[in-house]
């Protein structure tokens, strides 16, 4: 039987960038991601099982991430207020995140 070719692997410790990023980030709870966020998120999700921004382009794609309007660093007291809360799917989430992020407006 053929052996398994050797794994390349980068020299150096690789997992110490990630390991400081998660130190600076800090925990989800820190974040506002709590049990009752899960909850919340749970319930959401229930009541609203597909995309917005998918639906609103004629396609029915299940949501799978529940996306905050106003972050919870703009807004804390709406973290689970389902008015500030959208269905998305994970692409529409990662690329809406990625906007955010670059602070184009959302949308």
């Amino acid at each position: 039987m053929p052996a398994a070719p050797p794994r390349h692997r980068v020299a150096g410790p690789v997992a110490q960038p990630r390991q400081q990023y998660d130190r600076w980030r800090g925990s989800a709870a820190s974040r506002g991601y709590d049990r009752r966020w899960q909850k919340c998120r749970r319930a959401f999700l229930a009541a609203h099982p597909l995309c917005l921004f998918c639906y609103e382009q004629g396609r029915l794609t299940p949501a799978n991430e529940v996306d905050h309007i106003l972050t919870i660093k703009e807004r804390p007291d709406l973290r689970l207020d389902w008015s500030n809360l959208r269905p998305l799917c994970k692409p529409c989430h990662s690329a809406r995140t990625a906007r955010d992020q670059r602070g184009s407006p959302a949308g």
